[in-house]
């Protein structure tokens, strides 16, 4: 084999390397993107409770209710 075709042999092979290397990569960040969506919305869901029971208006919760030591 040649010279020539030994650094081409090389280079596709690297770049073979490369292409699955990007392939992989992308793969992650679509499931990191996934995770930080399913994230997102238990964070959405967490601070709107908070906020209910912060403000009195959670299930169960009157404002009419009589406290447990009357």
């Amino acid at each position: 084999m040649s010279d020539t075709n030994v650094r081409i042999e090389s280079i596709e092979t690297k770049f073979a390397y490369l292409e699955k290397t990007v392939a992989d990569l992308d793969a992650l960040v679509l499931e990191y993107g996934r995770r930080t969506e399913r994230i997102e919305e238990v964070l959405r869901a967490l601070a709107s409770r908070v906020d209910e029971l912060g403000s009195g208006k959670a299930e169960g919760s009157s404002e009419e209710e009589r406290p447990p030591h009357y």
